[in-house]
């Protein structure tokens, strides 16, 4: 069974094409039987602004701490999605805590 270890927004940006805007992006860490970290990181963007800017399927998160990371929407977006889509990381899966305090700088203590 899955054991919850933290869940947290951050402020951030969203990079197309060197076009940025602000936005609170999610992690959810969640630690498996086998003792790997699960980790999910998304972001709620408006369609309108990432269709002007020329998104259509990927971006680039760049978090005030940590590596850039890119991420996507599961189709191409066009004028007939939601007016807020939702793009995703590809899960990262850490083998220890050392690992998402690296991979993760801006959880801090809260992964603990």
């Amino acid at each position: 069974m899955s054991e919850h270890l933290t869940q947290a927004s951050y402020p951030g940006e969203i990079d197309i094409k060197g076009d940025r805007a602000p936005v609170t992006y999610k992690i959810k860490a969640m630690k498996e039987d086998d003792g790997a970290i699960h980790v999910a990181l998304s972001l709620t963007a408006p369609r309108d602004w990432l269709l002007k800017h020329g998104f259509r399927h990927e971006a680039v998160l760049r978090r005030t701490k940590g590596e850039p990371v890119p991420v996507h929407f599961e189709e191409t977006l066009t004028v007939a999605d939601n007016i807020a889509v939702t793009l995703r990381a590809e899960e990262f899966v850490c083998k220890s805590m050392d690992e998402l305090a690296r991979t993760f700088p801006e959880l801090g203590s809260k992964a603990n």
